[in-house]
């Protein structure tokens, strides 16, 4: 009887120093198989962990990448990867439909009409995700397809780690770079004088920040010609609920907890949610939205009532109309946030309402 426990207790000290060690090298892999986690911690939905100087740890496990599609892959598009800033670590992936290359590669005989140029910002929450997230690849890779589009997906710097308004300076340096038409897919298939912005959830809120930004920087970011912004259930925020935030505030997409912990995590640091980076109708909204008129762009905003953002993109609609700007939207019954990048129908719908901008 005496022999027992050591028998015993060898095996659980080894066990401990095990674990131990497992935690010194990957916490995040501890901390995201405990039994005993708080499904209503926000920070275990996302699949963070905050780190003890402010930064985040994206469990690896909850964030595939996928390369982009070349010729043995059967993508409706084919793609590539061409660095932004390599100080920064931006990049954008770059799509273009697969029947207007030449097994790859530029078409020297390609005379078709010039492509649309799409400049697409994913989602995310300004926190999460990238171009090679296989939800953004594969919409952006049936974008250039069904849309007939060059579309780049750029990849900006995330939060905390970059707050705002870091994001709308990295989406203007893509503007910056296509403009430059260094590539050979941008000079070969793009058609710089119909160059439309898009953005989904943050991205949409990029979208609009940053085309704001572009509205007084023309001149420089020509021959680029801006038409049109798209805006599909574009993340914005304000101190005081709105009617869907608290109808929907379990929602299971976007639950009022992780609405909180986004714009915490993304703001400036002491910001508030009616800072005008996350409340666009804050002072009766921004001046530069004249600009926006002055210049005949067009803006189309998606949304639907089963989203918790749904009565501030109806208020942002609104706000649009009164200061004149050439707004149209769509807004679906039901649906959640997030539906029209991972419903394949609800996909070709916003599509289809896209195509009457790139006319």
């Amino acid at each position: 009887m005496k022999t027992t426990p050591t028998i015993v207790l060898i095996p659980l000290f080894i066990l401990l120093i095990s674990i131990q060690l497992q935690s010194k090298k990957s916490p995040s892999i501890k901390m995201s198989t405990q039994p005993d986690a708080d499904p209503n911690n926000p920070f275990e939905r996302l699949h963070i962990i905050q780190n003890p100087n402010g930064t985040l740890t994206r469990l690896p496990q909850y964030f595939p990448t996928v390369p982009p599609s070349t010729t043995n892959s059967s993508s409706v598009s084919l793609s590539k990867d061409v660095i932004l800033n390599p100080g920064k670590n931006t990049w954008v992936r770059i799509f273009i439909p697969r029947n207007v290359s030449d097994n790859g590669s530029v078409s020297e005989s390609y005379s078709g009409k010039k492509l649309p140029i799409l400049v697409f910002a994913h989602g995310g929450g300004f926190i999460l995700h990238s171009p090679a997230s296989p939800v953004f690849h594969e919409f952006c890779s049936n974008a250039a397809s069904q849309l007939t589009a060059l579309v780049i997906s750029v990849e900006y710097r995330l939060a905390p780690e970059t707050r705002l308004p870091g994001q709308y300076d990295d989406f203007i340096e893509a503007l910056t770079w296509v403009k430059k038409g260094e590539d050979e897919w941008l000079t070969k298939y793009g058609d710089f004088s119909r160059c439309v912005l898009m953005g989904e959830s943050a991205g949409g809120n990029i979208v609009y920040h940053a085309g704001l930004n572009a509205s007084v920087l023309i001149n420089d970011i020509q021959p680029l010609i801006i038409k049109t912004m798209i805006l599909i259930q574009p993340f914005f925020g304000g101190v005081k609920r709105t009617e869907s935030e608290l109808r929907l505030k379990n929602d299971e997409a976007l639950p009022l907890e992780i609405n909180d912990l986004l714009w915490d995590l993304a703001l400036p640091i002491g910001a508030t949610r009616d800072h005008e980076y996350s409340n666009p109708l804050i002072g009766g909204g921004s001046k530069l939205l004249d600009r926006v008129h002055d210049l005949g762009w067009r803006v189309g905003i998606a949304g639907c009532d089963g989203d918790p953002l749904f009565d501030r993109i109806v208020k942002l609609v609104q706000l649009l109309e009164t200061r004149g700007v050439n707004v149209k939207s769509m807004f679906d019954k039901g649906g959640r946030h997030g539906m029209y990048v991972k419903d394949p129908s609800k996909t070709r719908e916003l599509f289809e309402f896209v195509k009457d901008f790139l006319v």
